[in-house]
């Protein structure tokens, strides 16, 4: 059964910040323990379920434009045991630092964003005992139980992802940076004056004709 996956987006109040700093980040490839979560106790148990408040640290590799993940990550909800594997089911918080994308000053964002993830064990739903066998669409990668355990990690990347503005502004009316002398056109006012030269006759503006009869 493909993973089928829910967020709902919005701009929330603050929430407390975890205790304890968290690392940014981890080595390339290598999960990190914090965002690996035992299911024992729920796999072939539809309807138990346990509550979950847990601080996770930001994704390795996560590469997120003109932003900067500033706080530990919250992930407040429940874990529930289903038919087709547990579901994970709750809000994911966290502050973050954005870049204006036209004067690039910092901008403080945060957000909540509703999250339903299903993971399953294709080695326990009835599909092929060899994983080669599959169907493209049967589990989706990173959604997986893999020894009676959950990994987090695509969880928290694939809601940032889609939390982040693509061009963030500090203002709809920012005037961003003078292109000539990079100053910032919301705090001063610079003298610099744009040309609207064809760049193409731009060799011509050396040219010097010789007076009539020279």
């Amino acid at each position: 059964m493909a993973t089928k996956r829910s967020h709902d987006q919005r701009v929330g109040p603050s929430h407390q910040r975890a205790g304890g700093a968290l690392p940014n980040s981890q080595e390339a490839g290598q999960p990190s323990a914090d965002m690996v979560l035992a299911v024992v106790g729920l796999l072939d148990r539809p309807g138990a379920s346990r509550r979950i408040d847990l601080a996770l640290p930001v994704p390795a590799d996560l590469d997120l434009p003109l932003a900067t993940v500033t706080e530990p990550i919250r992930l407040r909800g429940e874990v529930a045991g289903v038919v087709e594997g547990v579901l994970v089911r709750g809000a994911l918080s966290a502050d973050l630092r954005l870049r204006c994308a036209r004067c690039l000053n910092d901008v403080p964002f945060q957000f909540v964003t509703d999250v339903v993830e299903l993971y399953s064990d294709p080695l326990r739903s009835g599909l092929p005992r060899s994983m080669d066998a599959l169907p493209e669409d049967a589990v989706e990668e990173g959604y997986e139980i893999i020894d009676k355990a959950i990994d987090l990690e695509t969880l928290v990347r694939d809601a940032l992802v889609l939390a982040v503005p693509y061009q963030p502004l500090c203002d709809i009316a920012c005037k961003g940076l003078c292109p000539i002398c990079g100053g910032n056109r919301n705090e001063v006012e610079c003298a610099c004056q744009e040309t609207s030269t064809d760049p193409r006759w731009a060799a011509l503006a050396h040219l010097r004709l010789r007076a009539d009869g020279a």
